[in-house]
């Protein structure tokens, strides 16, 4: 497989904290790579629109589970923090995902927000609530079952391919590691279908792991970052604390920024791979 490795920001400079004072809002979270780590961003041909500007900003969906939440919420912040020419609509939902289309079928939930917002880019996280039988319109997959791997890959091309449709540049959220053991097994097992999915349709695949865990990428609440210690995780072990989600949203942007300069400029203290020392 063609990967491209992306650098993602220097050794970023986060004030340690416990609680942040603040209550993270997502829920369910996880992976444990075995891969070597690294953040694989593949390099992608679809331009974003000219004339990006303050006046007519890029417009970013964030879709998703409640993690989803999290992470707009913080690129929302970070937007206006770092004076970007973008706008954020947060529509991520507690307890859904791709397996339940019974419960909340994002792909056609999508396609009716991309025809109202018309976006530009979409950020997507799935896959911590899918630890379960595929209920679809195309049928039931049980869990566990190889068919079950054959239908959660359509349900993740539903969203790519209506997005490829309408011109829309992506970048689907590889999960992080959780806690849970079980969770970290099933993420583990579906994190590989995201990266080839991507891959396949020429969006931007985006793990977290490698910059918001030690070097082994498995799961810590907290974790060294240039000799700081730095709460990532909150205590249920899948949440990530309001620091972890300014991190990642600003790794998106970062990346963002990179394969599309009419969007800003890196951050100050942007140009190498997040090192992460230790574990506390």
């Amino acid at each position: 497989m063609m990967r491209t490795a992306f650098l993602l920001g220097a050794a970023v400079m986060v004030a340690a904290c416990a609680p942040d004072g603040r209550r993270a809002l997502a829920q369910d979270l996880g992976v444990a790579l075995t891969k070597p780590i690294e953040a694989a961003v593949p390099q992608v041909g679809r331009s974003l629109r000219s004339g990006i500007s303050d006046t007519d900003p890029a417009r970013i969906l964030v879709i998703g589970d409640s993690l989803s939440q999290g992470f707009g919420a913080l690129m929302q912040d970070q937007a206006a923090a770092r004076g970007l020419p973008v706008t954020v609509t947060n529509r991520g939902r507690p307890s859904t995902g791709l397996a339940r289309a019974d419960f909340y079928n994002w792909p056609a939930n999508f396609e009716n927000m991309a025809t109202a917002m018309q976006p530009d880019i979409l950020v997507a996280h799935f896959g911590a609530n899918d630890m379960q039988t595929i209920q679809a319109p195309e049928g039931r997959a049980g869990f566990g079952t190889p068919q079950w791997d054959d239908s959660y890959r359509v349900q993740i091309r539903k969203i790519l391919e209506l997005a490829a449709r309408d011109g829309i540049i992506v970048y689907l959220i590889g999960p992080g590691p959780d806690r849970n053991r079980n969770l970290n097994a099933h993420l583990g097992r579906i994190n590989p279908l995201f990266e080839e999915e991507a891959e396949r349709a020429g969006a931007v695949y985006f793990p977290v792991t490698p910059f918001t865990t030690p070097p082994s990428g498995a799961f810590a609440r907290n974790v060294v970052i240039d000799g700081r210690n730095v709460a990532m995780r909150t205590a249920d072990g899948s949440h990530f604390t309001w620091t972890g989600y300014r991190l990642v949203a600003d790794r998106i942007f970062d990346a963002m920024i990179a394969q599309h300069s009419q969007l800003g400029t890196p951050k100050p203290d942007g140009g190498g791979l997040l090192a992460v020392a230790t574990v506390q």
